[in-house]
């Protein structure tokens, strides 16, 4: 497996860190290298929060997303506020995201304008699985990585 890079962003308390967290322990005990980053605003537990996840079979050099191959979306808010520069420095979220790559996102909670022929767009319904299965709203995260695998099958089913 070549480099890949996945976003998580949501609302902070949705987990999106966690989640890259998640992702990043069983891509290496999948015998995989991995980084996770985060970045969320002043107020940690209101806003937008943003994980990040660099999967590799090589050493990676350089810890942070360049050009993701996935993003996962966990929420309105996140998704409105994509487009500010002051989350991550460029004008647009979705500017380091790869043509063609996968975006996730929650069919129930987030109402997107994404360019289909762009972007591989995916809609889970992430909050609903995870209240209807588990009982548990906060474990759409968990949903999302499980999205997230079932299409890439980057990892092994061992892994995590």
């Amino acid at each position: 497996m070549a480099r890949f890079e996945i976003r998580i962003i949501g609302t902070a308390g949705q987990g999106s860190i966690t989640a890259a967290i998640i992702l990043a322990k069983a891509a290496v005990e999948d015998g995989k290298y991995a980084t996770q980053t985060a970045l969320y605003g002043a107020a940690m537990r209101t806003g937008v929060s943003i994980g990040d996840c660099i999967i590799d079979n090589e050493e990676i050099d350089f810890p942070k997303v360049i050009n993701a191959d996935a993003i996962i979306i966990q929420s309105q808010e996140a998704y409105d506020k994509i487009k500010l520069p002051s989350l991550t420095g460029n004008k647009d979220i979705l500017a380091n995201v790869k043509e063609g790559a996968y975006v996730i996102l929650d069919k129930d909670l987030v109402k997107h304008n994404l360019d289909t022929s762009k972007y591989k767009v995916i809609e889970v319904p992430m909050a609903k699985v995870a209240a209807e299965i588990v009982g548990k709203r906060q474990v759409m995260n968990v949903v999302a990585l499980a999205a997230l695998q079932e299409i890439t099958k980057m990892l092994s089913k061992e892994a995590g």
